[in-house]
């Protein structure tokens, strides 16, 4: 079972109107099929589609519900299969689900809350399910779950078949920090393993401080190559609160390490931890004016990481405010050559997904296996970045667009 592109689930959950963006637009309709008219998801949970022989399994949450929900697409059929993992759960999109593949072929599927489940003891929860058969989505074994010593959301599954076949199930809870959670029992239980890094809320005479509260979590994705190896990307914080940059490293052996294989630390098998975010290594180096967050990371034919990220420029002033509109959002895109990183410019983001995040982007996703590719969201040419302004209504509209650089990311054709 292979991972799939973050985007592709914006892509098949939703039919789109093509609005007419500036840059070349496609002659003729987009033909889209619905697979789940109502589900949402966050992009801090991985993977959360994945490819189980001719199927595509994927989570969402359904709202006002709250109903956590697997789906099943056969692409070549066309049938689609849903079941609910936890109905009336949490009407929140930490609480989608993230999924793995099992060596037998079952799938496991677990999530959390993001905090407004009553009773709140209920938010130290972590829970999972297992298909009782391989690949299919009908029947899943009873709920589990394992309580945290503090509030915990997001997950992130991988298993190391060097670790014997030991599964990581990756959160943010005790220090609004990232923990994980191990299982050596291919999914039948999960025990408390401990704190990935270590990051205060930042104090006002911090430089990088925005002095916004809300701060002290940071923000990772994680990408494994199944065998031996759990790659981190991380901010250091919420980019309202804090001039990010972003840092990589990576698990193995029972250590964290550098992008170049320098040893850190051991992983911490407590709730406290020595690492911080930026003992990792640096990517990019945030400021004021250039704010960074995390968007996907895979790993190339060499098992190297590439990534791309988010930065919000020229925004100082405003980037303190949780409601800040016409934001100026980038993406980068960024690989390690064994050796460095590369980074390079992406495309333009344009201006923030909705008015009460002014982070946010449209985000953007690299195709497994493909790295050279990416898919994005945005409402600005990607070179340009002149508004994508519909000729239909007038107004500024999110658009995909499909990129492939033939030169490690230096330069990006684009196709609507």
């Amino acid at each position: 079972m292979n991972a799939l592109p973050s985007i592709i689930i914006s892509i098949i959950i939703a039919a789109t109107a093509w609005a007419l963006p500036l840059a070349a637009a496609p002659t003729a309709p987009v033909s889209l099929q619905v697979l789940a008219p109502n589900g949402g998801w966050c992009w801090f949970q991985d993977e959360r589609a994945i490819l189980a022989g001719d199927t595509v399994v994927f989570g969402a949450v359904k709202s006002p519900s709250g109903d956590i929900d697997a789906h099943a697409w056969n692409p070549k059929s066309g049938a689609v299969q849903s079941f609910t993992l936890a109905p009336k759960h949490e009407s929140d999109d930490h609480d989608v689900p993230a999924f793995l593949a099992l060596p037998d072929g079952r799938i496991l599927a677990s999530w959390a809350n993001h905090g407004g489940v009553k009773p709140k003891e209920m938010n130290t929860h972590v829970w999972w399910r297992r298909t009782t058969g391989p690949g299919d989505i009908r029947a899943w074994s009873p709920t589990e779950s394992v309580t945290l010593p503090s509030s915990a959301t997001y997950t992130n599954l991988f298993r190391l078949t060097a670790e014997r076949g030991r599964i990581y199930n990756f959160n943010r809870s005790v220090g609004f920090n990232p923990n994980y959670l191990v299982s050596d029992d291919a999914g039948r239980s999960f025990r408390y393993g401990g704190r990935l890094l270590s990051w205060p809320h930042p104090a006002k005479t911090d430089p990088k401080s925005s002095g916004q509260t809300g701060g002290g979590r940071p923000y990772v994705k994680y990408a494994s190559n199944g065998r031996d190896t759990i790659h981190v990307l991380t901010t250091e914080d919420h980019p309202r609160a804090y001039y990010n940059g972003i840092y990589h490293g990576f698990i193995r052996g029972g250590m964290l390490h550098g992008s170049d294989g320098q040893a850190i630390a051991p992983l911490s098998q407590t709730a406290e931890s020595v690492v911080k975010p930026d003992q990792l290594t640096p990517v990019y180096m945030g400021d004021a004016e250039h704010v960074a967050w995390t968007v996907d990371m895979h790993l190339d034919a060499h098992e190297r990481p590439v990534v791309v990220f988010s930065v919000q420029v020229n925004g100082s002033s405003t980037q303190h405010l949780r409601s800040a509109t016409g934001m100026d959002l980038r993406y980068f895109y960024a690989r390690y050559n064994g050796q460095r990183w590369h980074v390079h410019p992406l495309a333009h983001a344009g201006t923030e997904l909705y008015g009460v995040e002014s982070d946010y982007s449209g985000l953007a996703a690299i195709v497994p296996h493909r790295p050279e590719r990416v898919f994005i969201s945005t409402n600005a040419d990607p070179v340009s970045g002149r508004p994508l302004v519909s000729a239909t209504d007038g107004r500024r509209h999110h658009e995909i667009y499909s990129g492939l650089t033939a030169d490690g990311g230096a330069t990006w054709a684009w196709t609507p």
